[in-house]
């Protein structure tokens, strides 16, 4: 591939020129949590354009000999920054890839940045719609859902008067036990669910959450009047103000006590009673929202954001060999690996838990 006609610089940099007020998903803490997942190694990729810069956190994995790959960790990322990629910036980045043997780079970006803007949009494409709520700051919580339309309210009160409660769980704190409990439920609706090997993480991953984010990360937990564990969620905090819905699990039980919008609920009134503005609940399974999980999180937003992607080939080639040098499972998958369908040897199983 030709050099760039760019004047766009890009360059590997060091985790630390990240600035404070990126979100904790492009943070090395999480990169590095996701890297260990997938057997990848995280980067950071500078772009700079006169002095105009942005950031762009990476897991690069390896998919064949000296073939390699580039994309956004589960969650969110993309771009981070006050530069606009141009055509002509894309073209320099797909060249700087190319001589690092990345021959595909696949971008998930951040709704709540909305950092789509920041490549040609003829490069993005519309993955789905995902939920985000302002936050308030109300004295109390019964004060906050007298606020709540009625049919939360509703679900609120019922849980409530079946006994139960919700307490959260900074990580710092590091709740053994009750990461194990929530690791429990969650094994278990995934097998029950059929979820694809990927997302059935290990209990190492979820001890790692503890060890890496900390007080960055809340774990939520939903109880009886028994004290017994029937659901729970992560929560990963911003210091840009927002709180993001990250994994969660429940029972049965919890979802017929209707033990999910307490916790909801529960989290929405407390995060803005410690000063943060907004939650971003992510998004559901179909782009059209017709699905449940659509429809759950939605009650609880006040407005609609948009998910895009970004698949970007760097050396079509090298790209197109590898990809039919081994058969695929997935062939509408961009990612090599993904479509191979080969879950990558986390190196989680050699982790020792925290003291």
């Amino acid at each position: 591939m030709p050099q760039s006609p760019s004047e766009a610089v890009f360059e590997w940099a060091q985790p630390q020129t990240l600035p404070g007020d990126a979100p904790i998903y492009m943070s090395e803490r999480y990169q590095s949590l996701f890297a260990a997942q997938d057997a990848s190694e995280a980067r950071l990729l500078l772009c700079r354009t006169g002095n105009q810069v942005a950031w762009l956190p990476l897991l690069v994995r390896k998919v064949g000999d000296g073939i390699h790959e580039a994309y956004s960790a589960y969650g969110y990322g993309g771009l981070f920054g006050g530069l606009t990629l141009t055509d002509e910036c894309v073209h320099g980045l797909r060249a700087f890839l190319y001589d690092a043997g990345i021959v595909a780079l696949f971008l998930r970006h951040s709704p709540f940045l909305v950092n789509q803007l920041l490549v040609p949009s003829h490069l993005t494409r519309l993955n789905r719609i995902t939920y985000a709520a302002t936050l308030q700051g109300k004295s109390t919580f019964t004060d906050y859902l007298a606020g709540m339309p009625q049919k939360l309210r509703w679900s609120a009160n019922y849980a409530m008067r079946a006994g139960l409660t919700v307490a959260f769980h900074p990580l710092t704190e590091f709740k053994h036990d009750k990461i194990l409990a929530f690791y429990r439920q969650y094994t278990a609706l995934m097998a029950a669910k059929g979820t694809s090997d990927y997302y059935r993480f290990s209990e190492s991953f979820f001890l790692e959450h503890a060890r890496r984010l900390g007080n960055d990360c809340e774990l939520a937990e939903v109880t009886d009047s028994e004290g017994q564990f029937l659901a729970g969620a992560f929560f990963l905090l911003d210091r840009s103000g927002w709180v993001h819905y990250h994994l969660s699990a429940a029972s049965k039980k919890s979802m017929k006590l209707q033990g999910m919008e307490l916790l909801m609920l529960s989290a929405l009134h407390r995060y803005g009673q410690r000063g943060f503005t907004s939650l971003h609940l992510g998004g559901g399974h179909a782009l059209d929202e017709s699905d449940g999980l659509s429809r759950f999180k939605s009650k609880f937003a006040d407005r609609k954001l948009e998910f895009h992607c970004s698949a970007v080939v760097c050396d079509l080639d090298a790209y197109e060999r590898e990809r039919n040098r081994l058969p695929l499972a997935h062939s509408s998958f961009f990612l090599i690996s993904d479509a191979r369908g080969i879950p990558p040897t986390s190196k989680y199983v050699s982790f020792a838990r925290p003291a």
